[in-house]
């Protein structure tokens, strides 16, 4: 039997969904900014990914408000999220993958396994393809930047981006499950927000420690122009 969505989410559980959206949005956006800063190449395409993951997730979460609220389902604002999540995530793996090696990696492979899972998603008409590139992009992203962390010494930022991992990997699954009681949806729905929390924390904490590009040194008396 289908589930009606305007009964199936109570509207403070629906405005409780924005804060892990907020918060991993602020993460994904400090983690492009040091990736920015330590390679400058990657800066606009870490960027536009945090942003796409973003406004992926602000979509999801505006759909799932109106139709708790005023039960008004726009099904593209719930649609948009795979495919987002998807795209934005493979732009900062490029550009932690980037960083990590320390020179601009190819772009090629990041842009096509989205691409070839929106071919998939289209043919059959279906989202799970997608669902699938947005999980592994999601995991590649929490492992390089918990390999950052390791390499810079930070051990606390490791583990914080490794619970991460884990909570992209676990999470997912539970949620998809129907028929859940509004009890099981809280501890989940809590349970994302502590661990973007935890990504938020650990992107602050490699903020500080990635290294600057290094700037071309200019003699004393030399114009800039």
């Amino acid at each position: 039997m289908a589930i009606d969505p305007c009964v199936e989410y109570g509207l403070a559980l629906a405005i409780e969904d924005f804060v892990p959206v907020i918060l991993a949005g602020a993460g994904l956006l400090v983690l492009a900014h040091a990736l920015g800063r330590s390679l400058p190449a990657v800066r606009a395409g870490a960027l536009l990914g945090g942003v796409v993951v973003t406004a992926g997730g602000l979509g999801k979460a505006l759909w799932k408000l109106l139709v708790a609220g005023p039960c008004i389902e726009i099904p593209f604002l719930e649609q948009m999220l795979f495919p987002c999540l998807a795209i934005g995530f493979s732009a900062l793996a490029w550009a932690l993958a980037s960083v990590y090696v320390g020179r601009v990696v190819s772009w090629v492979p990041f842009a096509l396994v989205p691409f070839v899972g929106a071919c998939i998603s289209g043919a059959a008409r279906n989202l799970t393809p997608m669902l699938a590139i947005a999980a592994l992009s999601a995991v590649a992203v929490g492992a390089m930047a918990s390999m950052l962390a390791a390499r810079h010494r930070d051990q606390l930022g490791r583990w914080l981006f490794i619970v991460y991992l884990v909570g992209t990997l676990v999470l997912p699954p539970l949620a998809a499950r129907p028929h859940q009681t509004e009890t099981l949806q809280w501890i989940e729905q809590l349970t994302n927000t502590g661990v973007q929390l935890c990504f938020l924390i650990g992107a602050l904490r490699l903020s500080r420690r990635l290294p600057r590009a290094e700037q071309p040194s200019v003699p004393e008396g030399a114009s800039l122009s």
